[in-house]
């Protein structure tokens, strides 16, 4: 199956002007990957013929923010700290922002595919839960009991 978005929609949405920084394969790429990934979710019962406006949106969505998040991790790698003296300037917020920002557009992109998914992808790499007793010790409190 193509993918429902491409990447004049990416730039479009996501003002990515710039084809240097963000290449047609990083587009590309980001794009494959949302694809197959939105594949592993969608409900087999979506009629995409016509392609719903929805799953264009959520797409397109999910691989911008698949490139924000490629453009942090680049960010990150090429920051440079300088020290002058006791002095520490640093690199700035960048990183975070762009972070923030693919984090809003994947929220948004699996909120508006929700309908036509057979189940939304967790998205939350750890749950923190109540201290309870390991064999007699109580798990990160007070080892005496």
């Amino acid at each position: 199956m193509n993918p429902f978005t491409n990447e004049t929609r990416v730039r479009a949405k996501f003002q990515f002007h710039d084809v240097v920084t963000v290449s047609p394969s990083l587009i590309e790429n980001a794009i494959h990957d949302t694809h197959t990934e939105l594949l592993r979710y969608l409900d087999p019962d979506v009629d995409t013929d016509p392609l719903p406006d929805a799953l264009v949106m959520g797409e397109t969505l999910l691989a911008g923010a698949q490139v924000l998040r490629s453009l942090a991790y680049a960010d990150a790698v090429s920051q440079r700290r300088l020290t002058i003296g006791a002095n520490r300037i640093e690199a700035g917020d960048r990183f975070r922002a762009l972070l923030a920002a693919a984090s809003l557009a994947e929220k948004s992109g699996w909120y508006v595919l929700e309908p036509y998914l057979t189940a939304v992808p967790p998205r939350q790499v750890s749950a923190v839960t109540n201290s309870h007793d390991i064999w007699g010790h109580r798990a990160y409190g007070d080892q005496t009991q």
